[in-house]
């Protein structure tokens, strides 16, 4: 009897221990990832304007020009200051903030919207074919992913893209990707330091607020949770590591009592 009850108590030890250790830790709930929450306990962001980007140095313009004369267009659209692509050809912006365009004064570029961009240097080329209609178009038009979400480069594919359309196409975001504190790295248009701000996309006024839509040259860092070596992802699969530990234990300890 005295040796049953020495192992009850043997067995009672363990699954103490191994209780107080799930107790140790914590779990990944739908709150820390469900997004667009009302709850008035997560930041709330103030509406802000769209604001466009505005060229910054050494970007890269795709420039084409438009014109019923084909010898004009022959010649600026196959210029010497950059590379060509199928849809124009590609002049980088200088330190100066200007761009070099045959036969044309240097062009100051920087600070302006890519449409006023196009209307700038249309009325230059108007100087020598009157009917010059431009196109321009950012050709460095990327944004970048960093974290446990993946990483890479991803093309803007439209002016208006919000952080919900970016993260889809970086692919599936991690369960212990924190959400709560995404950091946005943007280029300092004034030059210097870039800009960093974090905010939580769990939030449902991060809609239309400063933070919502993704801009050329941004990158985006999601963290892990704090804490998620910790963390469990999944209670059912943590019940049943759980109990396998357990039946371990006990196996364990029945052996050890066998032999003695």
């Amino acid at each position: 009897m005295h040796r049953i009850s020495k192992r009850n108590r043997s067995i009672k030890h363990c699954v103490v221990a191994v209780l107080l250790l799930l107790l140790g830790t914590s779990c990944i709930t739908n709150k820390s990832m469900t997004y667009l929450q009302t709850d008035d306990k997560l930041p709330q962001y103030a509406k802000a304007p769209y604001t466009y980007y505005r060229i910054q140095k050494n970007d890269e313009l795709v420039i084409r020009l438009l014109s019923l004369n084909e010898e004009a267009t022959a010649i600026f659209n196959l210029g010497t200051t950059g590379s060509t692509q199928a849809t124009g050809y590609t002049y980088r912006v200088y330190d100066d903030g200007t761009i070099d365009i045959p036969f044309v004064e240097a062009i100051p570029v920087a600070g302006l919207t890519v449409r006023e961009a196009s209307k700038v240097i249309e009325e230059r080329l108007k100087d020598f074919v009157p009917d010059a209609m431009v196109k321009v178009a950012l050709a460095n038009d990327k944004f970048y992913m960093l974290g446990v979400s993946g990483k890479g480069a991803f093309p803007l594919y439209k002016e208006k893209l919000n952080i919900f359309q970016a993260l889809a196409l970086t692919g599936q975001m991690a369960n212990n990707a924190d959400r709560k504190r995404v950091r946005l790295i943007r280029p300092n248009p004034e030059g210097g330091r870039p800009i960093v701000k974090q905010y939580d996309l769990r939030t449902i006024t991060i809609i239309d607020s400063e933070y919502y839509y993704v801009q050329p040259n941004d990158v985006l860092y999601l963290g892990p949770i704090k804490g998620d070596f910790w963390k469990i992802e999944n209670y059912s699969a943590a019940i049943g590591t759980l109990s396998t530990s357990l039946n371990f234990l006990v196996t364990v300890v029945n052996l050890g009592f066998s032999f003695r």
